[in-house]
């Protein structure tokens, strides 16, 4: 009997603490209630997200040369300006796939799908394009961001933090870049430092980009 009742709160402290897996809709409000708090939060228009903060703006990174550095790469980006202990969670929605060879993206599809598997949530890749990760789980959401790097797919990375705002958020493109998008000044300039400290060649990020990304910007003008 005890040896019953071990191994259900096991199973119990290991649903709390797992990935959710989201569908469109759920991850679509999920990140929409950021923006009911206030405009200066991130915002989500059921289409990806932005900031209408007068300062956001957004620094643009290729992938690395070295294939071995994409782990580095999207480890860091994960937690970009932050020591890692205080992440709190993150959410990741893939919004587009399929723009390449299905086959290829196929084994993609089976990843994510194993790692909801893994996490008792058996959905498949098309009908949870999201998902949430705990504060514990830090490695698995980058994990996770690595699959739109690699497979090319779009996706927005959001992650959240034990104090303060979501200072940046990522969106990877299929076009083989990461778009950094940060809300104010202060921590683009501190995240420009130090992508430029580890060589990642930042470049600000094109006109395009701020216009969808950085929405308050106009406003200031």
């Amino acid at each position: 009997m005890a040896d019953h009742t071990q191994q259900r709160l096991c199973i119990m402290r290991a649903e709390v603490n797992s990935v959710r897996a989201l569908s469109k809709a759920e991850i679509k409000a999920s990140l929409a209630a950021f923006g009911k708090l206030g405009h200066e939060r991130v915002q989500c228009d059921g289409q990806g997200l932005f900031y209408t903060h007068a300062e956001a703006d957004c620094i643009d990174l290729e992938y690395p040369p070295k294939l071995e550095r994409l782990p580095f790469f999207a480890r860091f980006l994960g937690t970009l300006g932050y020591d890692p202990n205080y992440f709190e969670g993150a959410s990741l929605w893939f919004t587009t796939w399929g723009v390449w060879n299905s086959k290829d993206e196929a084994v993609g599809y089976q990843i994510v799908e194993a790692m909801n598997r893994a996490a008792g949530q058996p959905q498949s890749f098309e009908v949870a394009p999201g998902h949430a990760f705990r504060a514990d789980e830090l490695a698995d959401a980058v994990g996770m961001l690595m699959q739109p790097m690699v497979f090319g797919w779009d996706a927005y990375y959001l992650p959240q933090w034990s104090f303060g705002f979501e200072e940046f958020f990522l969106y990877v493109s299929h076009d083989s870049f990461v778009t950094v998008v940060t809300r104010t000044t202060a921590f683009y300039e501190k995240a420009f430092r130090i992508l430029e400290e580890l060589e990642l060649k930042p470049q600000r990020g094109h006109e395009q980009q701020r216009k969808c990304f950085c929405r308050g910007q106009s406003d200031a003008n």
